[in-house]
C-alpha cells in the first residue's frame, strides 16, 4: 500500500463486514474516506470540534494518550475514537463530570452506528473529513493504535467546557472552583 500503514488499514478493515474487500478497495484509493461501523474495533465520542481540540491540548498537558480523532470539515463536530464498549458505560462516565450545560454533553456511539473517517494517506481531493489527530503507528499495540482513554477524555472534555464558558455564565460554585484552580496552577513561592 503506497504510503499507508498496512497494519492500521487491517485494523480499520476488521470493523467492516468484508475486511479483505475493504483492504483491496483501500489499496486502490488509500486517500479516500471510509465509512466504518462503530462498536467493533472502536466506539466514537462526538462533541463540538473546539471542545475536542481543547480537551486534546489538556490531555497532552497531563501527558495522557491522545488517540485518533476526526474533524468533519463541513460541520462543527469532531469524533474521538475510544475503545469498543465505551458507549455502554458513557452515561455513567459523564454523570460524574461537572457539565455546566447538560444539553452540551458529548455523546458516545457504539454498535449499530457508523462514522466516516479519512484515508490514512493525505487526500488530494476536497473531502468533508480529515484527521484532527491521525492514528500513530509508533504508539500501537500490535496492529491497533492506542485509543484515547474514556475516563481521561471525559475529565478533559469537562475541563475544556468549563474553560470555554464565559465567567458571567458560571455558577457561584463554579467560579469558586475556578479561583481554587487558578491558585493551584500559580507558581509557588518558596
Amino acid at each position: 500500500m503506497t504510503g499507508e500503514p498496512e497494519r492500521l488499514s487491517a485494523w480499520f478493515a476488521a470493523a467492516t463486514p468484508s475486511p479483505m474487500e475493504s483492504m483491496s478497495a483501500w489499496r486502490r484509493a488509500p486517500d479516500f474516506p471510509r465509512r466504518l461501523p462503530t462498536g467493533i474495533t472502536f466506539d466514537v465520542v462526538l462533541a463540538h470540534r473546539t471542545l475536542v481540540e481543547l480537551a486534546y491540548d489538556i490531555l497532552r498537558r497531563y501527558e495522557q494518550t491522545v488517540g485518533p480523532a476526526v474533524r468533519f470539515t463541513n460541520l462543527t463536530t469532531a469524533a474521538v475514537l475510544v475503545p469498543p464498549g465505551t458507549a455502554s458505560r458513557w452515561g455513567k462516565l459523564v454523570a460524574g463530570a461537572s457539565w455546566l450545560d447538560r444539553s452540551a454533553v458529548p455523546m458516545c456511539l457504539g454498535a449499530g452506528h457508523a462514522v466516516r473517517i479519512p484515508g490514512l494517506t493525505p487526500s488530494v481531493q476536497d473531502v468533508p473529513v480529515e484527521w484532527l489527530e491521525a492514528p500513530n503507528t509508533e504508539s500501537a499495540i500490535g496492529d491497533a493504535p492506542l485509543l484515547t482513554a474514556p475516563v481521561q477524555l471525559v475529565r478533559c472534555l469537562a475541563e475544556a467546557r468549563f474553560l470555554l464558558t464565559p465567567d458571567d455564565e458560571r455558577s457561584p460554585l463554579s467560579r469558586a472552583v475556578s479561583a481554587v484552580r487558578a491558585v493551584l496552577r500559580a507558581p509557588q513561592r518558596t
